[in-house]
């Protein structure tokens, strides 16, 4: 199961939260302290102090300071890009009868 380590204020969290929704992943969502120094657990498991950080499995997306952009690419090439939209199988077919003689 993935692992988010955030803050509920975080605004770099937030589009985490929002795509992993989309994408309908169910996660475990770690609420750290707002003082860096008291992050024990997310720095032990990641390395880093700052939020969002990511677990998945083996795979430790430590966070950056104001950023997201990791953790938004490795979600979206795991699991796809919910807003990418296929283009239509039938837009180039005619789907008019052809008139009867």
């Amino acid at each position: 199961m993935l692992v988010l380590f955030q803050r509920e204020t975080c605004p770099d969290c937030k589009p985490v939260r929002e795509l992993l929704t989309k994408l309908q992943i169910s996660y475990l969502n770690i609420n750290v302290p707002k003082p860096r120094e008291e992050r024990h657990e997310l720095i032990r498991t990641t390395g880093s102090k700052f939020i969002p950080a990511l677990v998945d499995g083996a795979t430790v997306i430590p966070g950056k300071l104001r950023e997201n952009a990791d953790i938004i690419a490795y979600l979206k090439e795991r699991f796809g890009d919910p807003d990418e939209v296929a283009p239509r199988a039938d837009t180039a077919v005619d789907t008019q009868p052809e008139p009867v003689a």
